[in-house]
């Protein structure tokens, strides 16, 4: 090799390795500061009943009290703690899932950057700082941050196992899994079933089967209290069934698109026209190389398919934020995918379906995500603490409040006084009607639009509030007596 080659070659390298460090430090400083920016704003709902019913009601509530899916019981005894040592404060509460969100994304990032290289640790970073849905969960005062991180372990931990058969890998992967189950119950799924891939391995199959049935153990005892309420609040309406139909295209379009493009609260309806979608994405995922070897591929796919299985057969209604734990091995297949496809091109600069496919998913989702990032930069998830503040302001107690929302219960809770539902033309008109001082709200979310026929009469005051989610405004208006 001449001397001059030697050098270019170097050169090049240097370079790389410069790009690379940058790229780093920029997505790291996005990640970051995307998670901390507007962490005092007020809670959202289901932040709300979370902090009142099981953060201020103390440990023994959390533990032995009726369970509702809300109680995520790890996160709720650490605010309960911290909450003990520091006060209740919305930031503090907030970094139990921010931080550990944080650092699940860097786990992974480094695994994928020391095993697969720069360009897969990148992606993956790149898809967990920018997707909308976990931009949106892993700033509440919820689990969502620390289920994250869990998966994040458990992956890498089952992953080097199959690797190395390190003696820590096992006992890792089995705390990790206690964690996230004792957050969020349905992990539990995912890490009995993971578990299940390394039993399968004669080199991991004692210790495997004996830090399992551990774990599987303590986690009986920590549910112990209100086991029955577990299983019966699985029961529950919120979400949609996993249409049989489409049971094979639910991990990708139940849980990986709705990652992609939009918050929490929005569900995907499959059909025809979003097997095009789902076709696309199978084709990246099915480039990553882990897929070519028998454990990585077993480690990153029984959690999700065995998950979406139970649920299935269960009938369970789902969310895409509850299984949101599932996107570290879906986003580190779709990021090993994404990198395979364009290392490729890079080397062989032919133009085909999944070069394409790879750059359109690319530039859509940064499109996207872009956008939601900064409305959640800059607004509150939801306004119902500033709707309150503004009626106690600006109406005395004994006006009377109207509310054309979906859950008027929350208004409610905040406001400290009676609020009447407005679901109809009729009762909006009557609310016009009223002799006296009237207060309106309304909010144009998951309910049929009715027209406050009122809104133009004299002395009539208007507030607007904006927010990221939940139909984007709520509009409040005091209006003045009938004359």
């Amino acid at each position: 090799m001449s001397t001059k080659s030697a050098t270019g070659r170097s050169r090049a390298i240097g370079f790389a390795g410069a790009v690379t460090a940058t790229s780093y430090i920029v997505l790291g400083s996005v990640l970051l500061w995307s998670r901390l920016v507007g962490l005092d704003r007020g809670y959202a709902s289901d932040e709300a009943r979370t902090v009142r019913e099981f953060v201020r009601e103390g440990a023994y509530q959390t533990m032995f009290g009726d369970y509702v899916p809300n109680n995520h019981e790890l996160f709720s005894l650490l605010a309960w703690a911290t909450r003990a040592v520091v006060g209740e404060s919305e930031i503090a509460f907030r970094l139990w899932s921010a931080l550990p969100f944080v650092a699940g994304a860097i786990v992974v990032t480094a695994w994928l950057h020391r095993r697969m290289g720069a360009l897969s640790g990148l992606l993956f970073l790149f898809l967990t700082t920018m997707s909308p849905l976990l931009l949106d969960i892993t700033r509440q005062a919820r689990g969502y941050g620390l289920a994250f991180l869990a998966m994040a372990v458990m992956t890498v931990a089952a992953l080097e196992a199959g690797r190395s058969q390190g003696k820590w890998a096992v006992p890792v992967f089995c705390i990790a899994g206690f964690v996230g189950a004792a957050t969020l119950p349905v992990f539990g799924i995912a890490f009995v079933a993971t578990g299940a891939v390394l039993v399968a391995s004669p080199e991991l199959r004692r210790p495997t089967a004996v830090g399992l049935t551990a774990s599987v153990g303590a986690l009986g005892l920590f549910y112990a209290p209100h086991l029955d309420d577990v299983l019966a609040r699985s029961r529950q309406q919120y979400g949609a069934r996993i249409d049989g139909a489409w049971v094979l295209t639910a991990p990708i379009d139940q849980v990986l698109i709705p990652s992609l493009v939009w918050i929490d609260e929005t569900l995907m309806d499959p059909g025809l026209g979003s097997l095009a979608f789902v076709g696309a994405l199978a084709l990246v995922l099915g480039s990553s190389p882990l897929l070519e070897r028998r454990h990585e591929a077993l480690v990153l796919t029984a959690g999700v398919v065995v998950t979406v299985a139970t649920l299935w057969v269960t009938r369970t209604h789902v969310a895409p934020r509850f299984l949101s734990f599932l996107l570290v091995p879906l986003f580190v297949l779709l990021a090993t995918g994404l990198a395979s496809i364009l290392a490729r091109f890079a080397t062989t600069v032919r133009a085909g379906l999944r070069p394409v496919i790879a750059a359109a998913t690319l530039a859509l989702f940064t499109i996207v995500s872009v956008s939601w990032m900064w409305d959640i930069a800059r607004l509150p998830r939801e306004s119902v603490e500033s709707v309150a503040s503004t009626i106690r302001t600006a109406a005395p107690p004994s006006t009377p409040v109207f509310a054309h929302v979906p859950y008027p219960q929350d208004l409610e809770r905040n406001l400290g006084r009676p609020v009447e539902a407005v679901r109809t033309p009729a009762q909006m008109a009557a609310a016009c009607a009223q002799p006296g001082r009237v207060v309106v709200v309304t909010q144009p979310w998951i309910l049929e639009s009715v027209t406050l026929p009122c809104e133009r009469r004299p002395g009539a005051r208007h507030h607007r509030f904006e927010q990221y989610a939940r139909g984007r405004v709520v509009d409040v208006w005091v209006l003045p007596g009938r004359t």
